[in-house]
């Protein structure tokens, strides 16, 4: 097999994007290069792993799944729009859903989600698979190593597919443009089959990786493992659990649920599979002093935390515009992904309480009747005492942030505080703030009266500087949050049982680090109310990485209800 020249470029340019610690490589000139070449040179073969690391997703501004498709955020260019988030989607309400992510022509930020795209890296993988096993012409240990991240990239892949549409085609072969066509009429494996192909993956992976990556952003045991306990998490909640699911009934169920087996052996799985990670000792939680530090494992790095990351570099000129995307119109930025009323409300006050609109009426019937009760302890000060989660991943009004540009924002606003109400001024008139529609740029304004600060550095000049920051496809938090979950659907809510802690103490981790108090038993009476505890954490904690989509099917959306409008407040004075 040969390689057309062409492709061979794109895999310079990904070993360039990712940064390989190579030496320069001295290659004749040619128009094309045989397959022994690129598999058997160890530089090449890095090369070709690169160009598919590059496929996995940006993360930041990536729509798959965006959090404008479920409670966390309204786009603020109507993308998806009121009726996904409001669950008044109809058969013409197109949105997201017809966005190249999930569509055909392929859009190359977006193709860690796109059928096509997904199955055209599936088959490089095999390929490469193919080629490396029992290569003698390159040392085993990089052979090892570059066979183990080709694993995990697959099994990253179809864990994606998996998500999205259940059991799918399970494909360990390379197709052929000369072979016979039935071979390649592969049928649908049912979400059983599914599963268990992407733990097998996973778990070649783990065997063959080291904990160390071979460059930054490599696939590492640690990544192989956690990435196997999330799969293994969703296989075993209520949404795929035979009777329980909503599938149960249908004459094709084995392709979106189990239809048989224990549950309860799946959640087992699912705890070991987080243990495993947690007994490594290689990871740890960052203790945040201030919601300031717990913003920077985002925005400056979190080594301790981070499992597996996408990373940008500025040498190579990739890098990201997250400022510019989700910054307020006042900044002459674009507002991007707004956070929603609903998943401010998530945030609980830093006693530990639950914060309150008291008197709101949860299922309104009309708009008037959406409006909180503005004599309410809590409406009277929201953005007082809250969780330090809520200070580092919302913008609100009167928060502190950044000098604005130059100009009439800077004349208004010499500070640097968000403005996203109606002010009384000194003279006894009434403005709306900078970052409204009466502000610059009205049509970047934010649609709910909040804007996003999760993984936007606040050093960062929107328009003017690109960010570096990684995007943390896993991160030793999730790992705890999947254990306690599984701990708890085993009933091992106080007690360790078969592993080496309870579900409160792992959840208790998470939370303390922060700064909030921990989960007591006085704070549940039983288990539905302490599953309420770890969902909300997962909600809080997880925000806007990619989580909350899936979570809410997992959870059969229970508790989730209509996403309620922006709450706007009058602020007495400036």
């Amino acid at each position: 097999m040969r390689f057309p020249i062409r492709i061979f470029a794109a895999l310079l340019v990904g070993s360039l994007l990712f940064l390989t610690g190579c030496d320069s490589l001295n290659l004749e000139p040619k128009d094309e290069l045989a397959a022994d070449q690129v598999f058997q040179d160890p530089a090449l073969a890095q090369s070709y792993l690169n160009d598919i690391y590059a496929r996995t997703g940006l993360g930041y501004g990536d729509p798959m799944p965006t959090p404008g498709a479920v409670d966390e955020a309204f786009n603020t260019h109507g993308h998806p729009g009121d009726q996904n988030i409001q669950s008044t989607l109809t058969p013409g309400d197109r949105g997201i859903w017809d966005s190249p992510g999930w569509r055909p022509p392929d859009n190359p930020p977006y193709q860690g989600y796109n059928w096509n795209s997904v199955y055209s890296s599936i088959r490089d993988l095999n390929l490469f698979i193919k080629n490396m096993k029992g290569n003698q012409n390159m040392p085993s240990d990089m052979r090892d190593q570059l066979l183990g991240e080709a694993y995990f990239l697959k099994g990253f892949f179809y864990q994606n597919l998996m998500k999205l549409y259940g059991g799918v085609p399970l494909i360990d072969e390379v197709f052929e443009l000369s072979g016979n066509v039935a071979q390649y009429q592969t049928e649908r494996g049912t979400f059983a089959e599914t599963v268990d192909f992407i733990v097998a993956d996973l778990d070649s992976a783990a065997t063959l990786l080291g904990m160390n990556p071979r460059r930054e952003g490599a696939a590492t045991q640690g990544a192989a493992m956690a990435l196997k306990s999330r799969v293994l998490l969703y296989a075993a909640s209520d949404l795929y659990a035979g009777s329980k699911s909503p599938f149960s009934g249908s004459n094709k169920a084995q392709y979106v649920s189990y239809t048989g087996g224990d549950q309860t052996s799946r959640w087992e799985k699912a705890r070991d599979a987080a243990e495993a990670v947690i007994d490594l000792g290689a990871y740890s939680l960052e203790q945040t002093s201030s919601h300031q530090a717990y913003h920077e494992l985002f925005t400056k790095g979190n080594p301790s935390g981070t499992i597996w990351a996408r990373y940008f570099n500025e040498d190579a000129s990739y890098n990201h515009d997250q400022s510019t995307y989700t910054s307020p119109n006042g900044y002459f930025s674009w507002s991007g992904d707004t956070p929603t009323q609903q998943h401010v409300d998530a945030y609980d006050m830093a006693d530990g309480s639950n914060f309150e609109w008291e008197g709101a009426d949860p299922t309104p019937s009309t708009p008037e009747a959406r409006e909180p009760d503005r004599d309410s302890v809590d409406a009277e000060n929201p953005f007082e005492n809250r969780d330090p989660r809520f200070y580092a991943n919302i913008q609100f009004s009167g928060a502190d942030w950044r000098a604005r540009p130059q100009g009439k924002p800077a004349t208004t606003d010499p500070v640097g505080v968000i403005q996203t109400g109606l002010y009384e001024m000194p003279d006894g008139a009434m403005e709306f703030g900078l970052d409204t529609p009466e502000g610059p740029q009205p049509w970047n304004s934010s649609r709910t009266g909040y804007n996003l600060r999760k993984f936007v550095d606040r050093d960062i000049v929107p328009h003017q500087e690109q960010a570096y920051n990684p995007w943390i496809f896993v991160r030793y938090a999730e790992v705890l949050l999947n254990y306690s979950e599984a701990q708890a659907e085993l009933d091992n809510i106080q007690t360790s049982g078969s592993g080496s802690m309870s579900a409160m103490e792992a959840l208790n981790m998470v939370r303390t680090r922060v700064g909030m108090p921990p989960i007591t038993s006085s704070d549940f009476g039983s288990k539905s109310e302490f599953m309420t505890h770890v969902r909300e954490e997962r909600e809080v904690e997880l925000a806007y990485e990619g989580h909350r989509y899936f979570d809410v099917r997992r959870y059969d959306a229970r508790g989730v209800g209509r996403v309620r409008r922006c709450v706007r407040l009058l602020l007495q004075g400036h």
